[in-house]
């Protein structure tokens, strides 16, 4: 794994201590864009759960930090930064008391950034005594008491209402591993000391409760598939069809999988433009006995004639902000006028998707983004009928109606965040 562009600092691989490599990832998320989750691969949990804590929570960490500084955060080399972040999380979130893990930041800048190990040892002495912003002080405001920017908060107040607050609450939250029942070996997890439960509201998918390990020994020999549980039920909106069903930005294919379980006799394409992502896609279709046919496509020009398929599925590339608990760098990267950028591109996809359908056919359109840009402001001028969904939910799952017929279905402790539309050719 290379280092990231500039920092000095060795391969997360090269750093058997976890606070140092967890140091290491968090800079090349902060100063080389790096994404987290494809950095935590095999690392040991403590790792996992110091990354992903110090990102879901940076920015209350920062506005604890700020007035210990003499210069602005953000000038810090970002080492320093990450190793002030990292320790006051450690000392006011996990379980360790704060002398030790003040010590342990002091260590680890002693050998990543000696010169600041002093300011390091002083500020987070000083930041050990100050109290945590309490998640349930209704006089503090929303985005600092769940660390979401102010700008992302104060939109989802007008579109998610009432499930705000959850939605804050569980990105603040690791993510429950989830498996689709069909697609892994129960029995042998039941029986290997792993503790499995039905989820609520989507059937055949499963929480993982205890024996996680055991579980991702599972999936990493190919025993067992995880697929967040709103993905599975976003799958399943789109109704059985006459004619072929294609998917476009397929990868990594989950709803490929539950389409392939749930109706084996439909002639399926799965196209994404890829290569890369073409292998997982590959994967999760060797799961199955009726695979759809794989291949690699731009899917704003699939290979397929005009008019002539049954059901289109397009899981489009967006923002992610359904995803947070997942993916909490997200949150500190996105800008509003990104959204507008993820729009173009999905229109032209959504666009693409439509000239596909027979008359009659149907196009299933969900992103794993809340926002409006990215959704209905997408399919509005598309020459296609809405078709209300709320109907069609399971009993139980949260959701809230778009003006176009489709639905948000927020994030929660039950799953991550999508909005779905469906919409026919007349």
């Amino acid at each position: 794994m290379p280092s990231s562009s500039g920092s000095g600092l060795p391969a997360a691989s090269a750093c058997p201590d976890p606070r140092r490599t967890a140091a290491t990832i968090l800079v090349r998320v902060e100063a080389a864009g790096a994404h987290a989750a494809r950095l935590l691969g095999g690392v040991p949990p403590l790792v996992r759960e110091l990354v992903l804590g110090t990102l879901r929570w940076q920015l209350t960490i920062d506005t604890l930090l700020a007035p210990l500084l003499r210069q602005p955060l953000a000038e810090l080399e970002p080492v320093v930064r990450v190793l002030l972040r990292l320790g006051t999380f450690e000392a006011h979130r996990l379980s360790t008391p704060p002398p030790v893990a003040v010590s342990e930041a002091v260590r680890v800048a002693r050998t990543l950034a000696p010169a600041a190990s002093g300011l390091v040892n002083a500020v987070l002495r000083r930041v050990c005594t100050l109290p945590w912003p309490d998640p349930a002080d209704a006089a503090l405001p929303l985005y600092l008491r769940f660390s979401h920017p102010r700008w992302l908060v104060e939109r989802w107040q007008q579109r998610l209402g009432g499930h705000l607050e959850a939605a804050l609450a569980a990105a603040q939250e690791p993510a429950p591993l989830f498996l689709l029942a069909a697609a892994s070996h129960a029995e042998e997890l039941d029986a290997a000391g792993c503790e499995l439960e039905p989820h609520p509201f989507v059937a055949g998918v499963l929480r993982v409760r205890s024996g996680v390990a055991t579980a991702v020994a599972a999936l990493a020999a190919g025993r067992a598939y995880a697929m967040d549980p709103t993905a599975v039920l976003v799958a399943r909106l789109l109704p059985p069809c006459a004619g072929v069903t294609v998917e476009l930005a397929a990868a990594p294919g989950g709803k490929s999988l539950v389409l392939a379980l749930e109706r084996p006799d439909t002639p399926r394409w799965a196209f994404d433009r890829h290569l890369g992502r073409i292998g997982l896609l590959r994967r999760a279709a060797a799961l199955v006995p009726s695979p759809p046919r794989v291949a690699a496509a731009d899917g704003n020009r699939p290979p397929l004639r005009p008019s002539s398929c049954g059901a289109v599925l397009l899981d489009a590339p967006c923002s992610g902000t359904g995803t947070l608990r997942r993916h909490p760098e997200i949150r500190w990267r996105l800008r509003p006028e990104d959204l507008q950028r993820h729009a173009e591109e999905q229109q032209h996809l959504a666009r693409a998707a439509a000239e596909l359908l027979q008359p009659g056919g149907l196009l299933l359109y969900a992103t794993c983004s809340l926002e409006a840009e990215e959704n209905e402001e997408v399919l509005a001028g598309l020459p296609l009928a809405p078709v209300e969904l709320a109907t069609h939910l399971p009993v139980g799952v949260p959701a809230i109606p778009t003006p176009l017929g489709g639905v948000i279905l927020p994030p929660g402790n039950h799953g991550d965040g999508f909005t779905v539309h469906l919409l026919q050719r007349t």
